[in-house]
């Protein structure tokens, strides 16, 4: 991806958003929630985070499970 410095120059992305649907669809083509990079807890969207908790999708309950485990768990 370019730098924000410099456009033709290579970047690692470092901190990407996307949607909560896009972000269910990451884990399950990783591998898993062990398999994707970290998760910048303090900018998870609340209302995604509830959109999650109410669907009954097996994918929408591995990215809640996910975000419990890497935002919330007592290891954190």
């Amino acid at each position: 991806m370019p730098c924000h410095e410099n456009k033709y120059q290579s970047c690692q992305v470092e901190n990407w958003c996307v949607c909560q649907w896009a972000f269910a669809s990451y884990i399950q083509k990783a591998g898993g929630c062990s398999a994707i990079q970290h998760i910048q807890c303090d900018a998870i969207n609340i209302h995604a985070f509830f959109a999650y908790e109410k669907s009954s999708e097996d994918q929408h309950k591995e990215a809640l499970q996910c975000i419990y485990d890497r935002c919330f768990s007592s290891s954190n």
